[in-house]
C-alpha cells in the first residue's frame, strides 16, 4: 500500500516549537464496508480482567533555575571546528561549526539540574542551508527542528521540557544538512503551573445544537483535564479493532471513529456502505460516535489526493451566495454557468453525506464530526489550493449542514493542522490534531503540539483525532497536557507502534474513560 507523509503542524503554528517529525502513514482504504457480522460491543469469548492502574507523577519541585551551556566547552565531534566567524551573534567565545548528518556525528552538552520540575530549553544554531535536527535529553527525541538557510544565529525555545534532578546530556543532531552551534540554555518553567485556568466554551458553536450535542460537548468540557477519553479508528463494519482492544485490556473505547468516503457520490457505494448503520448499533451501545470524511474528488478521479485528480478546488470557487440554494437552483445556475458544473457537483456531494448524517440526526445521535481533515499538509484536494479556498469550502460545508439540512446533532472538529488554515471560532468546537511518530520514538504527552494549538484556539477543548500509539498518560498528567480524547489509527498502528502491555495500561488507567465507564456514568 503507498504511503504518504503526515507532520503534526505546520511552520506558522509551531513558531515556538519547531516541526516534529511525524511518521508516515498509509492511505487511506475508501472501499466500501461488508454489512455488520457482529453486535458492537459482542462480550468475547474469554472476559479479560486487569487491575485498575494508578497515575505515577513524580513529585515536582518547583525552583528558579538558569543553567547556560556553551557548545565550545563541549567535546568537539570528529570534522566539527571551533569558529568565530562568519556567522555573528553568538554567546561566549565562539561556537561549533560543521556538525553534518552525512558524518552521522552529534554534540552532547552535559549539566546538572538543580530540581526535578519542567524546564524551557532555548537552543541557539544556525545553518547554511535546508537542514532538519534532532534534539534528545539523557538520550530520549524532545523536539525536531526544520530550519533553512540564514546569515546569523536563531533562537528557538521548547517550551516545558521534564527533566530529573541530576546528571543530564542533552545531545543536537542533524537528520539532514548542516548546523552550527552556539549554546543551550535552560530556565525553570512557569507557565505550566500557572494557576489561572483557561474558560473553555461549553456551549456549542452551533447555537440552535440539539440538547443531545450539548449534553455530549458539557460531558467532554467536565472531563477535560482530569480524564482521557479512549477511541479507536475502524477499517470496516467488523469492529475487529474493537473485540481486540477489548480482548487484551477487558475494556473497550468509548469513541468508535469511522469514515464517511463510502457515500461519497464519486467513486462511493452507498448501497453497501453500512457506516451510519455501524455508528447507530455504537450508539444504542452506549458509545460516542466520531465520524470524519476523506472526501473523493466530486468531479474527475475518485480519489482524495490532489496529485491524482484533476479536480482544483480555487476553479470551483464562488462569490454566489449558494449555502443554502436547493439543488433544482443549483442545477440551474450551473447550466446557465453562474456556478461551475464541478461546484454544483460539490454541493451535491454535501447534500449526499448530509442525507446519511441526518439519519443520526433523526436518531438524536450526537456526532464528533471531523469534515476536511489535514488541510494543511496540502496533500488532500481541499487544501492543496491554499487556505482562502479551504476556508470557503469550510463555511460553505458548515453553513450548508447546520442551517440547510438542520443537522444540529454536530460536534464540529477542526483538524487544519495549521494556523494559516485556521477557521472561525464561531464555527467548530475541539481543534484536533494528527500527531504520527516513529515507531521507535517515545510518544509522550506531544506537550509542544498541545501548547501550541492552545495557544492558538484558545478556550477550545484538544483532541488527538489520530496518532500513531497510545499517549503516555503518566506524562500527559505530568505535563498538565491530557487531552480530551485520542483517536488510534488502524493496521500496524493497533498491532505494532502499540504494545498490549501499554493498551492495557492506559484502558485500565485511572486517568481514561471506557465504553463501561460511561455506561455506568448514564444509568
Amino acid at each position: 500500500m503507498k504511503k504518504r507523509n503526515l507532520f503534526g503542524l505546520a511552520a506558522a503554528i509551531l513558531m515556538l516549537t519547531g516541526c516534529a517529525k511525524i511518521e508516515q502513514k498509509p492511505e487511506y482504504d475508501l472501499v466500501p464496508v461488508a454489512t455488520s457480522t457482529m453486535e458492537a460491543t459482542e462480550p468475547a469469548t474469554t472476559v479479560v480482567t486487569h487491575k485498575e492502574v494508578a497515575l505515577k507523577i513524580p513529585e515536582i519541585t518547583q525552583q528558579e533555575a538558569t543553567i547556560v551551556m556553551e557548545a565550545e566547552d563541549a567535546a568537539i565531534p570528529v570534522g566539527c571546528a571551533f569558529s568565530v566567524m562568519p556567522r555573528l551573534g553568538y554567546s561566549g567565545t565562539g561556537y561549533i561549526s560543521g556538525l553534518r548528518a552525512e558524518n552521522d556525528n552529534h554534540l552532547m552538552l552535559t549539566t546538572e539540574i538543580p530540581a526535578t520540575q519542567h524546564y524551557d530549553m532555548t537552543v541557539v544554531l544556525g545553518t547554511s542551508e535546508d537542514t532538519v535536527c534532532q534534539i534528545l535529553a539523557n538520550g530520549n527525541p524532545v523536539y525536531t527542528l526544520t530550519m533553512e538557510s540564514m546569515e546569523n544565529f536563531m533562537r528557538v525555545m521548547i517550551p516545558a521540557v521534564f527533566l530529573n534532578e541530576g546528571a543530564c546530556s542533552l545531545t543536537i543532531q542533524p537528520l539532514e544538512g548542516s548546523v552550527d552551534i552556539d549554546c543551550i540554555t535552560l530556565a525553570n518553567n512557569q507557565s505550566l503551573y500557572s494557576t489561572e485556568e483557561k474558560t473553555l466554551e461549553a456551549q456549542p458553536s452551533d447555537e440552535a445544537a440539539s440538547d443531545a450535542a450539548g449534553d455530549l460537548l458539557a460531558f467532554l468540557t467536565e472531563n477535560y483535564g482530569k480524564k482521557i477519553i479512549t477511541g479507536q479508528h475502524v477499517s470496516d463494519s467488523k469492529n475487529k479493532e474493537l473485540e481486540q482492544i477489548y480482548q487484551t485490556t477487558g475494556k473497550y473505547p468509548l469513541i468508535r471513529f469511522a469514515d464517511l468516503g463510502a457515500y461519497s457520490r464519486n467513486g462511493g457505494d452507498r448501497t453497501e456502505a453500512t457506516v451510519i448503520e455501524d455508528s447507530l448499533k455504537w450508539a444504542e451501545n452506549g458509545g460516542i460516535v466520531g465520524l470524519s470524511w476523506l472526501w473523493n474528488a466530486p468531479s474527475g478521479e475518485a480519489t482524495i489526493y490532489d496529485k491524482d485528480t484533476s479536480f482544483d478546488l480555487s476553479t470551483v470557487v464562488t462569490t454566489q451566495d449558494i449555502a443554502q440554494c436547493s439543488a433544482a437552483e443549483l442545477r440551474a445556475m450551473a447550466q446557465d454557468g453562474i456556478i461551475s458544473q464541478d461546484c454544483y457537483a460539490l454541493v451535491m456531494d454535501i447534500d449526499a453525506v448530509s442525507e446519511q448524517l441526518k439519519v443520526l440526526a433523526d436518531a438524536d445521535i450526537p456526532v464528533l464530526w471531523r469534515p476536511l481533515p489535514e488541510a494543511g499538509g496540502g496533500w488532500y484536494w481541499w487544501g492543496a489550493h491554499g487556505e482562502s479556498n479551504y476556508n470557503w469550502l469550510w463555511n460553505l460545508l458548515h453553513e450548508r449542514m447546520t442551517e440547510y439540512h438542520q443537522l444540529h446533532n454536530l460536534l464540529w472538529v477542526w483538524n487544519g493542522q495549521s494556523s494559516k488554515y485556521l477557521v472561525d471560532e464561531t464555527t467548530y468546537d475541539i481543534a484536533s490534531l494528527d500527531l504520527y511518530v516513529s515507531q521507535d520514538e517515545v510518544y509522550g504527552s506531544r506537550y509542544e503540539q498541545y501548547m501550541a494549538l492552545s495557544n492558538m484556539t484558545s478556550g477550545k477543548l484538544l483532541a488527538l483525532s489520530e496518532c500513531s500509539t497510545v499517549p503516555d498518560m503518566n506524562a500527559m498528567f505530568r505535563d498538565h497536557t491530557v487531552w480530551s480524547y485520542f483517536g488510534l489509527w488502524y493496521d500496524q498502528y493497533l498491532n505494532e507502534y502499540t504494545s498490549e502491555d501499554d493498551l492495557i495500561a492506559i484502558y485500565n488507567s485511572e486517568g481514561a474513560l471506557t465504553l463501561g465507564d460511561y455506561q455506568k456514568l448514564s444509568t
